[in-house]
């Protein structure tokens, strides 16, 4: 998955199918390809897998095929299904060449469609989930079903989020759109002689100012200068434009009131990002092709020290408490502006993992070059790649959650969180703690993990409910044992930046040693409560709260009728491994304090006194 663009009017697609395909390069990519229907009707692609050349490439081999035609569609892809190739790059043709899709997102039931597809005599020429795709809509067009009834069928088949953009031979003036689910946006613009169609609004600033933006359920059809909206029962939808102003700000905003409500809707997206090119869903693998220590290197590593400040030093204690549980090594998170000047015991056996969104912030920095000093490798998780960080580390796992606008960081929070799993699972394999299957058992897990957080951004409504009745309070108590006190401590984080509430996050099994004096009718609690090993133990500390005349609000496993009788409150969250709670928990915390910022009048994207990057001590 990554960048969609297509186009559908009177010049030549192919030069501008490149130029929207770099207009969405930033957003990362190792392949790239166009599909064009040509002046004879039949459907010509291009496509490249050289990596960051491929865009450049395909440009030059469009121009030497001298390929030409007035509708298209182009893709930039980041592996998640088989390596980077030219086979494996989208778009994909069905087995008779007439319909071409390209896609965005994770199809979770892949290896049961082809499995059925192989048997009823398809051939597939790749290894990508995404093929299954062109193989179920060109079957219903050859049946008979106009392009967009195909598309809407095909992804009625399929699980998981879904983005596709699609054409026929069948009707050579349209592509078609569809979105299910939060697998990165469509948004579609028209001019005069044409419309187009892409990922992200910025490629469509040169056509026109105003787009229309498909929410989840929508499909589009564009033909020349013509847009048509439907639902997925093939009912007309009437949606008036909205105007973008001609600026990057304005464009990467869409069609949200604030760029965090924004980057909480891409959260799947970005745990999509973190894991392109390094899951491979079909073989059941994980690799981590950036780091490059060897192998007899990460097996002499005796302890792990993470090390981040903020939302960051949470991601590494979630990272902390993966790497121990996964791999059995010692693992500790260190606040980074503390590990210095301790002076810690360091040496050529600790590994230094530091977390940073920006990899440009003073105390992680100064945290780095003291354990370069003191001889230890080290890897950074961060979102900016090239910056200083980086020239520190002996590798970089970049966590391409995309740019975060946002002051109080969310989704490069979740994408930091995917890539520390991913982190803790290949140490894991490495050290022979796990061995292939477990490996695949969690690869397979996390496969899932997108679509659970795009249905834990459905309780969007309950948990506004839940904020209006915090915004009442002064002081707010956030509770979490083993695995979601990082989630509780985030969440106590997020409530102090965005509503000026204050928040203290605790570990619950502390409670008795000094929080207990504090509870009382006046402050509120909010407790991290899946249902996991320490699930009993959780619902005594909420008694506790409970008989000291506090309030309490909880987020539980969905389907769990016991908490509801302790608990005044209650968000339901999606049932999933206990590995994953964590990503599941920490949403509607994020929301929480979104919506309670708005309940109060501040404003969530520039809270006062706090920066984006923090460059001094």
């Amino acid at each position: 998955m990554c960048g969609i663009f297509a186009y559908a009017g009177t010049e030549n697609a192919v030069p501008l199918l490149i130029e929207g395909l770099r207009s969405v390069e930033y957003r990362g990519y190792d392949s790239a390809g166009i599909s064009v229907i040509d002046s004879s009707g039949e459907i010509q692609t291009v496509k490249r897998g050289d990596h960051k050349a491929s865009l450049e490439n395909l440009a030059v081999a469009a121009g030497e095929s001298q390929l030409s035609g007035v509708v298209g569609i182009g893709h930039t892809r980041w592996a998640t299904h088989g390596e980077v190739n030219q086979q494996n790059s989208h778009p994909h043709a069905s087995s008779d060449g007439s319909v071409s899709i390209a896609h965005n997102g994770i199809i979770e039931n892949f290896i049961e469609l082809k499995d059925q597809l192989v048997d009823s005599g398809f051939e597939f020429k790749s290894e990508t989930d995404s093929e299954v795709l062109a193989h179920l809509v060109g079957n219903r067009v050859a049946a008979g079903s106009s392009l967009r009834e195909a598309v809407i069928g095909a992804a009625g088949q399929i699980k998981g989020n879904t983005a596709i953009v699609a054409v026929s031979k069948a009707e050579p003036d349209v592509v078609v759109g569809l979105r299910v689910g939060n697998a990165g946006g469509i948004v579609v613009g028209k001019s005069d002689h044409a419309a187009v169609m892409a990922s992200d609004t910025i490629a469509l600033l040169p056509y026109t100012s105003e787009v229309i933006y498909l929410e989840p359920g929508e499909v589009v059809e564009i033909e020349h200068g013509d847009v048509r909206l439907f639902d997925l029962q093939g009912s007309t939808i009437t949606r008036e434009p909205v105007v973008t102003a001609q600026n990057f700000e304005a464009a990467q905003k869409g069609n949200h009131p604030h760029f965090m409500s924004k980057e909480i809707a891409e959260e799947p997206d970005a745990v999509q990002g973190a894991m392109r090119g390094r899951a491979d869903f079909s073989a059941g693998t994980l690799s981590l092709p950036e780091i490059s220590l060897t192998s007899e290197k990460l097996k002499s590593i005796d302890r792990v020290v993470l090390t981040g400040m903020g939302t960051s030093l949470h991601a590494a204690m979630f990272g902390a408490s993966v790497i121990e549980s996964l791999a059995r090594i010692p693992a500790t998170a260190e606040n980074s502006s503390e590990l210095r000047y301790r002076n810690p015991v360091l040496g050529p056996n600790t590994l230094i993992v530091a977390v940073t969104q920006s990899g440009e912030t003073a105390d992680t920095l100064a945290a780095m070059e003291h354990a370069r000093n003191a001889g230890s490798p080290q890897g950074v998780v961060l979102e900016l790649e090239g910056s200083q960080a980086t020239r520190i580390a002996d590798f970089t796992l970049p966590v391409r959650a995309g740019q975060e606008i946002g002051v109080a960081s969310t989704k490069t929070l979740i994408g930091s969180m995917t890539t520390l799993l991913e982190l803790a699972v290949v140490l894991a394999e490495t050290r022979g703690v796990i061995d292939a299957v477990q490996v695949k058992t969690i690869v397979e897990s996390m496969a899932e993990l997108p679509s659970l957080i795009a249905k834990t951004l459905e309780l969007n409504g309950q948990v506004s409910e839940l904020a209006d009745r915090l915004s009442k309070f002064e002081d707010l108590l956030y509770l979490g044992r083993g695995a979601q006190l990082p989630i509780a401590l985030e969440g106590a984080l997020k409530m102090k930046e965005l509503a000026y509430i204050h928040a203290e996050g605790y570990a619950a099994g502390e409670m008795k040693h000094g929080v207990n004096a504090l509870l009382g009718d006046d402050m509120a609690t909010v407790v991290a409560a899946p249902q996991n090993d320490l699930y009993e133990k959780m619902l005594s500390n909420i008694s506790e709260v409970k008989a000291r005349g506090g309030e309490v609000a909880a987020i539980a496993t969905e389907g769990d009728e016991m908490i509801g009788r302790v608990a005044d409150h209650v968000i339901y969250v999606p049932k999933c491994p206990e590995l994953l709670q964590p990503f599941v928990t920490l949403v509607p915390m994020q929301i929480l304090a979104y919506r309670t910022a708005l309940a109060l009048g501040r404003d969530p994207d520039k809270p006062r006194n706090l920066a984006k990057t923090v460059t001094v001590e």
